[in-house]
């Protein structure tokens, strides 16, 4: 048993470690262009980096953790020492429950990451103000004239060394014919308001028009993120319970002998928490004042228990199914 609780931990790892590269490589395509783009400093591009590093360790570990116990059963079974266990009167289902224990890290480690990212995902006009704050701060250090565009937006910060930094843009919602410019902005959380220090809008015509407020709120404006209305704390448990429950039940499924080959157990191991994702993306696009509530996310861990079941038993059919047909040939 401390050999397979090593082995899994082993292989979990390096599943992990190797679908979270795939998934920081592809989410890097998306904010490269603000990276290598001169006027954009690190600091600017860096909160929407963190977003999209979040979630790809939050997919990795959830899908890396069941694809691992997944392979690392599979070796277990196919060096004979799981069937040593059974002749010692140990069954496949307390072999998989003994690995329960060893899944406290990975469960702490997916929370711990769902709960950084779910404060994001809860409200993404926070990242959308921090990205304003960032450039605003970076033009303290100019020593020239310079503009920082704001990634991911229509705004861009005017700098000069003696003069205070003024964000300028497109007005959102039914203001967006004018010109707006401010020195300061802050997003709301859910992106239907925005506040707006020492701002002028500028109205184009034949007659321009420009108006001054020390203070302007802008309500109402359509979102052009989605928020998840799913608390943090509780995301980070649905994802770390749906992640422990269906490593623990893909173990137990290689070790019964559903998976013959390591192709079958990959396959196997990662259809579970694809599922599980799947399902809590689903729910999450479709949450809101009508949409389901927090209960309703109990069904992600189920979702991907049910789909690691379907896939063993369509490998049952199969196996059956070829069975037959070479019986049949012999015929």
């Amino acid at each position: 048993m401390e050999r397979l609780a090593r082995d899994t931990r082993s292989a979990a790892l390096l599943a992990t470690t190797v679908i979270a590269l795939a998934g920081c490589l592809a989410g890097a395509v998306r904010v490269l262009p603000w990276l290598l783009d001169p006027s954009v400093p690190w600091g600017v591009a860096e909160p929407f980096a963190r977003g999209l590093v979040a979630v790809a360790l939050e997919a990795a570990l959830l899908v890396g953790w069941p694809v691992g116990w997944a392979l690392a059963s599979f070796r277990f079974t196919e060096v004979g020492e799981a069937r040593v266990l059974q002749t010692l009167g140990e069954s496949p289902h307390r072999t998989a429950l003994r690995l329960a224990p060893h899944g406290a890290l990975f469960a702490a480690a997916l929370a711990a990451v769902a709960l950084v990212y779910g404060h994001d995902a809860s409200a993404p006009g926070r990242v959308a103000t921090e990205l304003l704050s960032r450039g605003r701060s970076s033009c303290s250090g100019v020593r020239s004239p310079a503009t920082y565009p704001v990634p991911f937006t229509d705004m861009i910060w005017l700098c000069a060394p003696t003069l205070r930094p003024r964000l300028v843009g497109r007005g959102p919602g039914g203001l967006g014919g004018a010109v707006l410019t401010a020195s300061d902005a802050r997003i709301a959380g859910d992106f239907r308001a925005i506040e707006l220090d020492d701002a002028r809008v500028l109205v184009p015509g034949e007659t321009p028009l420009v108006v001054h407020a020390a203070a302007l709120d802008v309500h109402g404006m359509a979102p052009w993120a989605r928020a998840s209305t799913l608390r943090p704390a509780v995301r980070a448990a649905v994802l770390a319970s749906a992640g422990w429950f269906v490593s623990l039940l893909v173990a137990y499924l290689v070790l019964i002998g559903a998976a013959r080959t390591r192709l079958g157990a990959l396959v196997l191991g990662g259809a579970g928490p694809i599922a599980a994702l799947a399902t809590m993306r689903l729910l999450e696009r479709g949450a809101g004042a009508s949409g389901p509530g927090s209960w309703a996310f109990a069904a992600v861990p189920l979702a991907g228990g049910a789909v690691a079941l379907a896939v063993a038993g369509a490998f049952s059919r199969l196996r059956l199914t070829e069975r037959a047909a070479t019986t049949w040939f012999k015929v």
